[in-house]
């Protein structure tokens, strides 16, 4: 009850604009102030120091190891409902895109994007009352376990938190309408119904921007002094040094993760169909799916450059513990599941190539593109320092390896994660290209050279890298990165000329092989296990800090869990979404 109590205390204090810290004192005197703990500008005083937290904060949790400690218990249902709120922003970008697509296009496949923009957004609908219930959750478990903190923080993004509550409610209202005002395709209200769409992903994004920002917060305070205390703006909280970088960075992932999410979901129906039309159905769903994460996937790197840049300019201990210390080898496992994600794409549009009738004329270019992918593999893989015994390290002649160690910089993977992008993005326009019978062009040749000088460009600006100073090889991020997506753009903008006056043959949809769409099935729980793993990098630079040097973690639980823990902890939020998403997918098919 007592708990209970304080659950409902901290709603009216939510609720209520007289209760809390920020209750009005009318014959107060002038507040005091204060400067900015990062803005470093003068505001008045209008909050609570930041809370000297104790044991008593922490209340135990009455559920046996490992679910005794409240954090890992805040863990599952934060990593839940970030899934369920990525697989709804996600996928509603989809259902928009694909509505628009089939209302502008004349191809075939046009009433299939319709029928899988209708089809999507039933489950939409059904993850929004998902991540609503996962959401209660999270707020009722942070408030009995974290109930210090909580009120801080309540108290410091109280404005934000109402206008949140206001989104969400304009955010499922809208979504709901979407649904349920679906046109005809005579109607003469399709245009008016996809604006509907794009004004429900605007409130998306919104949402995300203001989330981010609560979450950038804790990693890098602003709008608050030395003592945690606010200083009245409340836009000087929501714009940190982090929350702009990590909401663009978080904004990609989200549209990755929806893609891979339907793909897989698409292969899966593809693979159960007896039927051919519903399997060519399921299979151009898929792909189309997939096509949308990978476009999204190229723009990842960037906004990643942008995070961990901020991040070393607001405090280079955070940015040597992400990528040089503690968390480095976190750091491994991650970028191998990224070039694994790579990989599967790759796998899968070569499947597709052979699939298709005029596809056998590139099939000679398959062994140089995954030659490509495996040299990159072994290179962005590979760790900086090794972990050894006295005898080892001895024989070595220390923790970097006198040849392996070369690899294992930012220098030589960034080189290698940009090219197995630029192998990935010329396998999907060779796929383009299989479908159509070409004569030979210049603008093939110069398509080629494109890509060929590109790659060269990488690899120079990579090795260059080894012999110039750190603070300047850092800026050659950006040069390597902008290569790639010019490479991409221009690549596609070539692809369409030589291919817009060639003879044409159909898509071959539904006679990709299975092993394609276990790919697809891979590639979803891949992202999924990946996601989960950044988002604990991202929590755990913290180290033993809520907020970042404002209010310390004195829990019992203060500590960075070993990589084994993290792992199965990643892996059973990854099987719960999974098994939810199942649910999902059985409630839209019954509802049908």
């Amino acid at each position: 009850m007592e708990r209970l109590a304080r659950l409902l205390a901290f709603t009216l204090f939510i609720g209520a604009p007289g209760l809390g810290v920020f209750a009005l004192n009318v014959e107060a005197a002038e507040p005091a102030m204060s400067d900015d703990v990062y803005f470093k500008t003068a505001g008045p005083i209008s909050g609570s120091p930041a809370p000297h937290l104790t044991a008593a904060d922490y209340p135990v949790s009455p559920f046996p190891s490992p679910l005794n400690e409240s954090r890992v218990i805040i863990w599952v249902l934060a990593q839940q409902h970030l899934y369920v709120g990525a697989f709804i922003l996600g996928v509603l970008f989809l259902v928009t895109l694909s509505e628009g697509w089939a209302l502008v296009s004349r191809r075939e496949e046009a009433p299939w994007a319709r029928r899988a923009a209708q089809e999507m957004l039933r489950l939409v609908i059904l993850a929004i009352a998902v991540g609503a219930l996962s959401g209660a959750l999270l707020l009722a478990g942070l408030w009995l376990w974290y109930p210090g903190l909580s009120h801080y923080l309540a108290a410091v993004f109280r404005p934000s938190v109402l206008f949140y509550g206001v989104l969400v409610v304009s955010f499922n209202l809208t979504a709901i309408r979407y649904y349920y005002s679906w046109p005809t395709e005579e109607s003469d209200r399709r245009w008016d119904h996809l604006a509907l769409g794009v004004f429900a992903n605007i409130l998306g994004v919104a949402l995300v921007l203001v989330a981010n920002s609560w979450s950038a917060f804790m990693m890098a305070p602003s709008g608050i002094d030395a003592q945690g205390r606010f200083l009245g703006s409340d836009w000087a909280v929501l714009n940190g040094a982090l929350s702009l970088p990590l909401a663009v960075h978080r904004l990609s992932g989200h549209i990755v993760f929806g893609g891979a999410v339907i793909a897989a979901y698409a292969a899966y129906h593809a693979l159960a169909s007896t039927s051919a039309e519903r399997k060519a159905y399921y299979d151009w769903m898929g792909c189309a799916a997939l096509i949308v994460a990978l476009i999204s996937l190229f723009t990842i790197p960037f906004g990643g450059y942008w995070f961990h840049r901020e991040i070393y300019g607001y405090r280079q201990q955070m940015g040597i513990t992400l990528l040089g210390g503690l968390l480095a080898w976190h750091g491994i496992i991650l970028v191998t599941l990224l070039a694994i994600i790579i990989m599967l794409i790759t796998y899968y549009f070569w499947q597709r190539i052979d699939a298709q009738d005029g596809g056998n004329r590139f099939a000679h270019q398959a062994k140089y593109v995954f030659l490509v992918l495996a040299l990159g593999l072994v290179v962005y893989v590979t760790p900086h320092t090794l972990v050894m015994r006295a005898a080892q390290l001895e024989a070595i002649g220390g923790q970097q390896h006198p040849v392996v160690g070369h690899f294992g910089v930012e220098s030589a993977k960034q080189g290698a994660v940009n090219l197995m992008l630029i192998a990935t993005a010329w396998s999907a326009l060779v796929w383009w290209r299989s479908r159509y019978r070409e004569s030979p062009s210049r603008a093939q040749s110069i398509l080629a050279a494109l890509f060929l000088v590109g790659s060269l460009n990488i690899v120079w600006l990579s090795v260059g890298g080894y012999f110039i100073p750190a603070n300047v090889r850092v800026g050659y991020q950006m040069p390597i990165a902008m290569t790639t997506f010019s490479v991409i753009v221009l690549g596609a903008w070539l692809t369409r000329r030589i291919v817009t006056r060639a003879p044409r043959s159909p898509f071959a949809w539904g006679r990709l092989p299975n092993r394609g769409y276990w790919a697809l099935l891979s590639l979803g729980v891949t992202v999924t296990w990946l996601m989960g793993l950044a988002g604990y990098r991202r929590s755990s630079v913290r180290l033993f800090w809520h907020a970042m040097e404002t209010v310390r973690d004195t829990s019992p639980w203060a500590f960075t869990h070993a990589i084994g823990f993290a792992g199965n902890v990643i892996t059973v939020n990854t099987l719960l979404f999974w098994l939810g998403f199942a649910g999902l997918a059985w409630l839209s098919r019954s509802s049908e």
